[in-house]
């Protein structure tokens, strides 16, 4: 991902909550030069009192922390700030935890372990929502994380629930490679989905913006591949 694609992220204010200190020094240190302000907290109790104290339009937690879980710490946020994009961090969990995230209304899902990439991607989908605008795709094309919407200028271009539900996975995760198997989970909701019935909708996502946006990595997955700001 460009160093020009990263500064978009100067608009962001990320209270992140990890409990492991290695972790969560390492991403301290990953955001600091982007993003507009980023604070540490180590337990949910700590996260909740700084987030009603301070200034935050974006929240970065993992899910299973001391005091207060990252799921109640969610919740309480929501109540008050609806539109607060939440990015769960999680290791290997429960249905029932991944199930509550998602109605909570979860941004996106970093499954330990996660490259830099992930973390950056799910942010700048995160941005559409803080920022009230849209994300652009490059050639004319913009994608509203908050309406999960595509557009073409101000047209709104229209995608099937599957290539829908592609495209977010794809914008979330955008500049790092989607797995196939992470495709069929998230996509597909653990329906058997074969590599042609994936190859079949991708293309018509390429159809419906332009074949470059989205690279094929062989043997593996799909990734997002938007044009730096020279090239759009």
């Amino acid at each position: 991902m460009d160093e020009q694609t990263l500064n978009l992220l100067r608009k962001l204010k990320i209270l992140l909550v990890e409990d492991d200190a290695f972790l969560g020094a390492t991403l301290l240190e990953a955001l600091k030069p982007y993003a507009g302000k980023v604070v540490l907290e180590t337990d949910g109790k700590a996260a909740l009192e700084r987030f009603f104290a301070d200034d935050f339009n974006v929240v970065v937690t993992d899910i299973n922390l001391p005091k207060i879980s990252g799921l109640s710490l969610a919740r309480q946020i929501k109540e008050v700030g609806k539109n607060v994009p939440i990015i769960f961090i999680t290791a290997f969990d429960s249905g029932h935890n991944v199930e509550a995230a998602i109605d909570i209304g979860a941004e996106a899902f970093l499954h330990k372990p996660f490259s830099l990439e992930r973390l950056y991607g799910a942010l700048l989908m995160a941005l559409g929502k803080v920022d009230g605008g849209q994300m652009s795709l490059g050639r004319g094309y913009f994608y509203d994380a908050e309406a999960k919407e595509l557009f073409k200028g101000e047209a709104v271009v229209h995608l099937t629930k599957t290539e829908a539900a592609l495209l977010e996975i794809l914008v979330a995760n955008a500049g790092s490679v989607v797995s196939f198997e992470s495709l069929e989970r998230n996509v597909w909701r653990y329906k058997q989905a074969t590599p042609d019935a994936m190859r079949m909708y991708v293309n018509k996502l390429r159809s419906k913006t332009y074949h470059e946006l989205i690279v094929n990595v062989q043997g593996y997955g799909y990734k997002l591949e938007i044009p730096s700001c020279e090239d759009r």
